[in-house]
C-alpha cells in the first residue's frame, strides 16, 4: 500500500462515521422538519452498516504469504 492512500476498508469506515454524524445532527432538527427523524434513522442504519462492513475488511485475518515459512 502507497503512503498515503487509504484502503477500501478504511473508506467505508470514514463513510459510516460521517453519515452517523449527519444522522445525528438531523435529530437534531427533527423540531423543525417532520421528515428529518425517518431519514436520520436511514442514515443511522446505513451508517453502522458501512461502519461494520469496513472494520470487518480492515481487520479481518489476511492471509499469509506463501513465501514466509509457517
Amino acid at each position: 500500500m502507497s503512503r498515503g492512500a487509504l484502503s477500501a476498508g478504511w473508506y467505508s469506515v470514514l463513510t459510516g462515521l460521517a453519515m452517523l454524524f449527519v444522522a445525528y445532527m438531523l435529530g437534531a432538527a427533527s423540531e423543525d422538519d417532520a421528515a428529518a427523524p425517518f431519514v436520520a434513522i436511514v442514515l443511522a442504519v446505513t451508517g453502522v452498516w458501512q461502519l461494520a462492513r469496513g472494520l470487518r475488511d480492515e481487520f479481518q485475518g489476511r492471509p499469509k504469504s506463501p513465501d514466509k515459512p509457517l
